[in-house]
């Protein structure tokens, strides 16, 4: 492998093309500022390709091991608040008013991937495999893991959501590492769907680290939080963080892998908590993991489930410890966990007064009991009757989802326009129209080119969107123009779409000057539109025959 033909996204090898084939990145395409160039190398092995991602804290850049001759990912500091970098060096420069912020953010991004390296057994971990300190800054190199995140895999699966069977393989293995994590002191603070990543081996992934204050509000750094998942003592509402802000965060995601949806913000759950469990989805999902999700998602810390040993213990309890609820499930802003009901002790016999007080108690509670349960069944009633239409108008009309990139990308990650309109639950999403097609030379027939709503948007359930189609590449045919002049052969090919280059060829007096002698590609070959020049090799002029006549004056006089 010729490292100089290294496609600087995805690290396949490239054969002079222009676009890389695998991922469709084109090979001219600029670096951002102030991001390292590509090809820059670092720590003497690794040379830098794309940028992948970037928040306040840093930069991750997809690269390449030139040693092991594979990819891998690199994550740089570079808080761009405190540090800035000339286009022409790698060096970072530090703004004189923030040097010990810098400093001292630096030594915990330093600390934060220490720690990560030396658990790099841990089973929903990608494992760190080198960290570098040079340019006036530092890098963590983590292995390259071919993955789509979670909201990606949510969104392109036949349902957008998953049972808890299904949901339960992949997230507990997620639990134990996180527990391990919050052990050694490392908080994610950033837990979602996108940082979240399932590999080809089918395990759900960690990535995304960050040091913690580029994740909070009231830091030097703008936080990086996201809607849904982030908690509410990240947005600085007077709590306190720590683990538990993991616990809710990994309970949001959860959630939308299990109800399809993602869960209303904390800051508007302050306000005015709507945030429930529709009665279609509590019918399916087993009772002890709705349980452990009130818990899990409680808006104020003090209330929540405080660790993830205990969430473990709370989604791998028996359904039968757990009464199912029967309509949607209203997870609380506050009050009470649910505890399971404590057994009365049993009244010992001590004397026949005793004995008629007893049975005179019972009397009541038995009556007690009855009226009770009347009671209970008219108020059951009016709630069906009340919770009925909620469930049929209200909910479905907030019901929002998620927008997914349907445009194409590669084959493997991306699906054909029929595979979409065929799908009964994506026709429940959205109100699909009548697509626009479009020949393309870089997106394969029948997939996406564009789609009218922006990917990653939250949209109301049946909302219209319009899918650009790839009618596949323009397909030309060289027109019959040998023997033609040459201007009116170029008027032909250039109408039918073709560019054209002419070349003279040597005429020795057989052919009419200004003719085409031949065309390449050959008349009646179909070729790609524009992706040819069209060769009109056109007979020169003839050479000029010399005629001399003899001077009759012209003779030697000599004889």
């Amino acid at each position: 492998m010729n490292i100089d033909n290294l496609c600087m996204s995805c690290m396949h090898e490239l054969h002079g093309e222009k676009q890389c084939p695998n991922c469709g990145y084109y090979t001219d395409s600029p670096q951002i500022s102030p991001y390292l160039p590509l090809r820059t190398p670092v720590g003497g092995k690794y040379i830098i390709g794309k940028v992948l991602s970037s928040n306040s804290e840093g930069v991750t850049y997809i690269a390449f091991d030139v040693e092991k001759r594979t990819p891998v990912v690199i994550r740089e500091f570079l808080p761009e608040k405190f540090a800035e970098r000339s286009i022409k060096s790698a060096q970072v420069s530090i703004k004189d008013e923030w040097r010990d912020c810098y400093y001292d953010y630096l030594k915990k991004f330093l600390e934060l991937w220490r720690k990560l390296a030396r658990v790099r057994g841990l089973s929903a971990l990608i494992p760190v495999i080198d960290i570098i300190e040079e340019n006036n800054t530092a890098y963590a190199v983590t292995e390259y893991f071919e993955s789509i995140s979670l909201r990606e895999f949510l969104l392109k699966s036949n349902t957008g959501y998953l049972n808890w069977e299904k949901a339960k393989v992949l997230f507990m293995p997620v639990l134990s590492t996180l527990s391990t994590l919050h052990n050694l002191g490392i908080v994610h603070y950033g837990i979602n769907p996108d940082n979240l990543l399932i590999g080809r081996d089918g395990k759900l992934r960690i990535s995304g680290f960050c040091i913690a204050e580029a994740r909070l509000e009231g830091t030097d750094i703008s936080p990086e939080l996201f809607e849904g998942y982030t908690p509410i003592e990240q947005y600085s509402y007077g709590f306190r963080e720590g683990v538990w802000s993991d616990v809710y965060a990994f309970c949001a995601v959860l959630y939308r892998a299990l109800v399809g949806t993602v869960p209303q913000d904390a800051v508007s759950r302050c306000a005015n908590d709507r945030l429930i469990i529709p009665a279609r989805y509590a019918e399916i999902i087993p009772a002890y993991v709705i349980n452990a999700l009130m818990n899990g998602l409680q808006v104020e810390p003090n209330d929540r489930t405080q660790d993830v040993e205990t969430l473990r213990e709370e989604l791998s309890a028996t359904p039968g410890n757990v009464v199912s609820s029967i309509s949607g499930v209203n997870v609380p802003t506050g009050g009470e966990r649910k505890e399971p009901a404590k057994t009365a002790a049993p009244v010992q016999e001590e004397s026949s007064a005793g004995k008629t007080v007893l049975i005179t108690f019972l009397v009541f509670l038995g009556v007690g009991l009855i009226l009770f349960g009347a009671g209970w069944l008219v108020y059951e009633k009016v709630i069906k009757e009340k919770n009925t239409p909620v469930e049929t108008t209200t909910e479905a009309a907030a019901e929002s989802v998620e927008v997914p990139d349907f445009v194409f990308s590669t084959i493997e990650n991306s699906i054909t326009y029929d595979s979409i309109a065929s799908n009964p639950v994506q026709n429940k999403r959205f109100k699909i129209q009548a697509p626009v097609y479009e020949y393309s030379a870089t997106v394969p027939k029948d997939y996406i080119i564009a789609q009218s709503v922006k990917a990653g948007s939250t949209v109301p359930a049946g909302t219209e969107i319009t899918f650009t189609i790839s009618k596949g590449p323009e397909m030309i045919t060289v027109p019959q123009v040998v023997g033609d002049l040459k201007d009116f052969a170029v008027t032909k090919l250039e109408g039918a779409g073709f560019k054209v280059d002419v070349v003279i060829r040597e005429n020795t007096g057989e052919y009419e000057a200004d003719t085409v002698a031949s065309v390449t590609p050959a008349e009646g070959e179909s070729i790609v539109k524009g992706s040819k020049t069209v060769i009109l090799q056109v007979w020169g002029e003839p050479p000029t025959t010399e005629t001399t006549t003899k001077n009759p004056f012209d003779f030697n006089i000599f004889g």
